[in-house]
This record gives structure tokens, C-alpha cells and sequence, in this order.
């Protein structure tokens, strides 16, 4: 990204594809870390990749009051607002007073609906020569196609290797304490998030699976965290993998309880049914295995 930008060549549009927590959102941290902190004394560390966090721009960027950064997410559980995206075209509209160039951040960009994706295709193409998009697609929803055929699509994987890797550092170097049964098939993002909520509700990975979900369907009922339902689908994942495992002969019907607690949990978050009748079901098929 910074090679192509020193040569004048970054596209005006950049996709960046990949499974959420492997650090897409962080690469971007960085760049543009690199970019606007240049001419600072307290300036990106290229050579070992740190960020300067006594950089004037960082702060500005942490306190989202920089105007040549503009970010846009989508809310929990919701698409992302079509009025952020036709807000884009007046304020794109305004020449920035660094004269430096603008870059809007879009995280989360599978969780545009078709509306606001024909809003910022209308904004792509108005011409502008220091204007720059990068959006991240998490891969968490089906990514509508014409905004992948406008972009440059860069896509980023991280072996199970490097991950794990992250994951023993954040564990051993940053004393991050693992409360999770296994970090397999996690992101060193997840893994971080997912051991915050275990902390936060005061979780032990030693309860049972049933305790585990009671507590997360209840918090989410309230919280409304996507990220609460990701650690509910993967400890869902781990429970019926050591079931299937020490069960081969049952593998069928195992597989088949799974999915219907999956559903019950969709379900769920999609139609807000009732708590009590959500967690009374998935005790049943719970009991059966």
C-alpha cells in the first residue's frame, strides 16, 4: 500500500477482503498512520511498523476529529445507514484545508444494502484526484457485487501458523490471560474480543455449555453486540467438535442437533423472540446429546 502511494499509483478505490480479526482494519491503522504523521516529530516508525501513539494525527484520528479521515461502520446488528453515505458526496464536495489527501474508511462494507450501494457508486463516480476509498469487507454477509467490481480487491489471509503466532504473543508478551477452552480457527482479533467477553461477564471456560449460552443470550438480549453471537456460534462449534469427536457413531445426529441450535439462535436475533422459550430449547436439544 505505501509503495504504490509513493508512486502516485493507490487506486481510488481499495478492497480489502478477509476473515474479521486478522488485522485488515490494523493495516489501515498503519498506513495511513505513515501517511499523515510524515512531517511530525513524533512520526510512524516505518522500518519496525509501530505506530507513534504521542503523534498529533493518531490522536486526532482516535478522537475522530480529523477531516481527512472519514470512517463509516455499520451499527450492531443493522445495515449501513444510507444518509452516512449520501452525506459522503457534499462533504467530498469540500476541499480539504491540509490540501492533503482524504481517505474514507469503510468498514464492514458486506452490511450495505443495495440502496446505499448505488449511493456510493454515484459518489465513485464523481471525479476527484485526492479523494481514496478503502473498504473492508469481514466476508460476514454476501458483498454485492458492484461494489467489488469498482475496486481494487486485495484479498488477506493469515495462516493458522501466523495466527497462532499473534495469538501466543498477545498471550505471553502483552499478558493478555486466555480464558478461552481452545483458540483454534480464531482470529487473533476474535481471540482478543472473545477472551474480553469472558472477562467482562465473568465467564469460566470449565461451565457448562448450556451456562455458557444462558448468560450470552441474555446479554445480548440487552447489548444488542454482534460480537456476543460470534463467541455464542464458536463455542457452539468447539462443544459439538469434542462431541462428535469422543462420538463418531453419532456423528449424523449430532451434526443435526448442532444445526437446530444454530437456528434457534438465528432465529433469535432475527425475530427477537423470547428469551425464556429460546434457552428452553436449546436445554432440550442439549438433554438429547
Amino acid at each position: 500500500m505505501i509503495d504504490l502511494y509513493k508512486a502516485n499509483k493507490f487506486p481510488k478505490v481499495l478492497l480489502l477482503n478477509g476473515k474479521k480479526g486478522i488485522g485488515k482494519f490494523t493495516l489501515v491503522m498503519h498506513f495511513i498512520n505513515y501517511i499523515f504523521s510524515k512531517d511530525e516529530i513524533t512520526k510512524y516508525n516505518l522500518k519496525e511498523k509501530i505506530i507513534n501513539v504521542n503523534s498529533v494525527f493518531y490522536n486526532l484520528f482516535l478522537n475522530r476529529t480529523t477531516q481527512d479521515i472519514i470512517f463509516i461502520q455499520a451499527e450492531e446488528n443493522k445495515n449501513i445507514k444510507i444518509e452516512d453515505i449520501r452525506s459522503l458526496k457534499s462533504t467530498l464536495a469540500n476541499t480539504s484545508l491540509s490540501n492533503k489527501p482524504r481517505f474514507v474508511i469503510i468498514d464492514e462494507v458486506e452490511f450495505l444494502n443495495t440502496n446505499s450501494v448505488n449511493a456510493l457508486l454515484k459518489t465513485l463516480e464523481e471525479p476527484s484526484d485526492n479523494n481514496f476509498f478503502i473498504l473492508i469487507n469481514n466476508q460476514q454477509a454476501n458483498l454485492i457485487e458492484t461494489i467489488s467490481s469498482r475496486s481494487l480487491k486485495n484479498n488477506i489471509f493469515l495462516s493458522t501458523v501466523k495466527s497462532n503466532d499473534v495469538i501466543n504473543y498477545l498471550v505471553n508478551d502483552r499478558v493478555v490471560e486466555n480464558l478461552l477452552t481452545s483458540k483454534s480457527n480464531l482470529s487473533p482479533g476474535q481471540f482478543f474480543e472473545f477472551n474480553k467477553i469472558f472477562s467482562k461477564y465473568k465467564m469460566n471456560k470449565n461451565d457448562n455449555i448450556f451456562d455458557l449460552l444462558n448468560i450470552l443470550i441474555s446479554a445480548y438480549k440487552k447489548e444488542k453486540d454482534k460480537s456476543l453471537i460470534n463467541l455464542i456460534y464458536y463455542l457452539i462449534d468447539c462443544s459439538f467438535f469434542d462431541k462428535i469427536k469422543n462420538n463418531k457413531k453419532n456423528i449424523d445426529f449430532l451434526l443435526n442437533t448442532k444445526s437446530s441450535i444454530v437456528k434457534i439462535i438465528h432465529n433469535f436475533v432475527q425475530f427477537n423472540i423470547n428469551i425464556a422459550s429460546v434457552l428452553n430449547s436449546i436445554k432440550v436439544k442439549l438433554n438429547n446429546v
